[in-house]
């Protein structure tokens, strides 16, 4: 299997594009231009060139309710800092930790993100009209394309031999697949489009040949290991153990437990949107948030309150505000469904102005609505709750469910939402890292 290692980056390995010594691939000889039919093999001038793959990371990003993983590749520009380090080294499937997400990346990181950064090239030639898709099949994610928007085949390129449990899972290459660069009368095109690469033709893999000897057998798949003991069989165990690894929530020390169906106090509740904020907020924003407080945020909150500081970045973002008459915060109070997504939804709006105008990205931070001042919705079938007519929170929580599916009924199940209800520590976690993984791209 060709692995793409994650290796140690050095100056000696960067030097790949356009390098001497490179081999690049026989252009084409030019012929009249032809429509782009679906699933069209394309003779063109186009060529392609050997990379060094240690630099890239092909991996499944989490994506959306409708659209669980998207497909991402990452290339190391500059030694430092990494993109990415991988959480287990040796270990399947290859957990990665997302660093590009926690930096400026610029001309560090180069992302591709979707078909204007990749593509196929079979036998010399590029697939015009293919779909890339991140399928989950029996524990294991398939990085499969389809040869055509209406085309039922399905031709799988990788696998991860499993699903980590950081969401970010490394994609592993078949046998006869490589990566390689698109270029122009031997020159690296501007875009880098890197091509998913196969020497055999398009019907050579759909009648079951891989180009690259005896498929190996897929190892048995182990199932990802749990941040918690105590959220083994938990709907949000997966989104516990991520929220856990990015340092959102954590659990109990004395005991080494999560208590997934506790409740939250307020305070705790900020914690965890704080934390998410770091996360999703550009530095530039971030750092002019206080770090140390010296006054009480509210009447009910002292300064030497453990919770004060975050209190008092919350406030100042606009995420919290007091009670209407008393001025009061209540940190002790639990917080309910509709409070937690009254801060889920005033965060996003935040994250939503730092990120207007930002081009770094072909899958941006969805803005605000010109006319309704609201989130622009990126989920095309959102659900619908049966319960919150009426409500103080009700088009907070719509607007939640349409944006990265953050509100979802109470359990996962049914149509009631429970505004009311106690926000418990396992929807909780499961909010911040649908916060934090959707979209997957971080203001500028």
């Amino acid at each position: 299997m060709s692995k793409l290692k994650a290796a140690a980056l050095t100056a000696a390995t960067l030097g790949v594009l356009g390098g001497a010594g490179q081999a690049v691939a026989d252009s084409h000889t030019s012929i009249q231009p032809m429509g782009r039919e679906t699933g069209t093999l394309l003779a063109q001038t186009f060529g392609n060139v050997a990379i060094n793959e240690a630099n890239f990371l092909v991996v499944a990003v989490p994506g959306t309710t409708s659209q669980p993983y998207r497909l991402y590749i990452v290339e190391q520009l500059q030694p430092n800092p990494p993109c990415w380090t991988i959480a287990n080294p040796g270990g399947e499937p290859t957990q990665v930790n997302a660093l590009w997400n926690t930096f400026d990346f610029t001309g560090v990181c180069r992302l591709q993100r979707d078909t204007n950064g990749y593509a196929i090239r079979l036998a010399g030639q590029d697939l015009s009209g293919a779909r890339f898709e991140v399928n989950q099949k029996d524990g294991d994610l398939l990085l499969q394309f389809a040869p055509s928007t209406i085309s039922r085949d399905r031709i799988t390129i990788g696998r991860a031999n499993g699903i980590s449990p950081t969401g970010f899972t490394q994609l592993d290459l078949n046998p006869g697949w490589s990566l390689t660069k698109r270029t122009f009368n031997g020159a690296i095109v501007s875009s880098n489009l890197v091509y998913f690469t196969n020497d055999l033709t398009l019907a050579q893999l759909q009648g079951g040949e891989t180009g690259g000897g005896t498929p190996p057998t897929t190892p048995p798949v182990t199932p990802p290991a749990l941040a918690f003991n105590d959220i083994r069989g938990n709907r949000y165990a997966a989104d516990i153990t991520r929220a856990a690894s990015l340092g959102v929530i954590s659990g109990f020390p004395e005991d080494g437990t999560f208590r997934p169906t506790a409740p939250l106090t307020r305070e705790q509740a900020v914690s965890v949107i704080m934390e998410t904020a770091k996360k999703v907020l550009p530095t530039s924003t971030l750092s002019n948030l206080p770090q140390s407080v010296y006054s009480a945020p509210f009447s009910d909150v002292a300064a030497n309150r453990w919770s004060a500081v975050k209190i008092q970045q919350a406030k100042q973002l606009g995420i919290v505000t007091g009670d209407l008459g008393t001025g009061k915060f209540r940190p002790t109070d639990n917080v309910s469904r509709a409070e937690l997504m009254a801060m889920a939804y005033k965060l996003a709006l935040v994250r939503a102005d730092a990120g207007s105008g930002d081009s770094t990205s072909t899958s941006p931070v969805p803005g605000r609505d010109t006319v309704t001042g609201g989130l622009i919705p990126n989920i095309s079938n959102p659900p619908t709750f049966t319960d919150i007519s009426g409500h103080w929170g009700e088009a907070t929580i719509k607007q939640m469910a349409a944006y990265c599916a953050i509100a979802t009924p109470l359990n996962e199940t049914g149509t009631n939402f429970a505004p009311n209800t106690n926000a418990l520590r396992d929807y909780t976690a499961a909010v911040a890292v649908r916060a934090i993984d959707c979209p997957a791209a971080r203001p500028q």
